[in-house]
């Protein structure tokens, strides 16, 4: 695909992306009866690769409507994904060289970002007081269920992801 493509067909892979994570998440959660919420995070994968095809104003941009839309659909806060997605994808965006320079970088990137959301999501949400927090059950029923479920999720789609977003250890850009 062209750039101009994928500037057109990004936010709505990004957009259905959002929904899937919901429907994955609302499904592992309902599987564990409650007690553990692996929460899907698809979405910051493929922005983590959709940073490649893109320009950084319109990744940044598109994050952070995408941020808006995510803030409305689930927390119903307006602000957190808002503010958060615009910052990881300037993260991945200034430090691509090293992310695709190989595979283990990609999946150490991913449990990053979606470390960094998770927390700092949490962070927000207790310190405007719209939750509170016990750090422990925190990273024991909803963290560590999601860095599993993302790894495996990361792992699992690399190969096809390369090849979606052609991804070369040769390409110049990434050398």
């Amino acid at each position: 695909m062209s750039r101009f493509t994928f500037q057109f067909f990004s936010p709505i892979i990004l957009f259905l992306l959002m929904i899937l994570d919901g429907q994955i998440t609302h499904i592992l959660t309902g599987v564990s009866s409650g007690t553990w919420v692996p929460v899907s995070h698809l979405f910051l994968i493929f922005l983590m690769y959709s940073v490649t095809q893109h320009r950084p104003s319109y990744i940044i941009i598109l994050a952070a409507v995408l941020g808006a839309i995510y803030d409305s659909y689930y927390l119903g806060i307006y602000g957190i994904a808002t503010l958060l997605f615009p910052l990881i994808a300037l993260f991945i965006y200034n430090i691509q060289i090293t992310i695709f320079t190989n595979r283990w970088t990609r999946l150490f990137t991913t449990i990053i970002i979606v470390t960094a959301f998770e927390v700092f999501g949490a962070i927000i949400m207790v310190a405007f007081g719209f939750a509170h927090l016990n750090f422990i059950n925190f990273v024991v029923y909803q963290l560590a269920p999601t860095l599993l479920l993302n790894i495996i999720l990361a792992v699992a789609l690399q190969f096809p992801l390369e090849i979606f977003y052609r991804l070369k250890k040769s390409h110049g850009r990434y050398n």
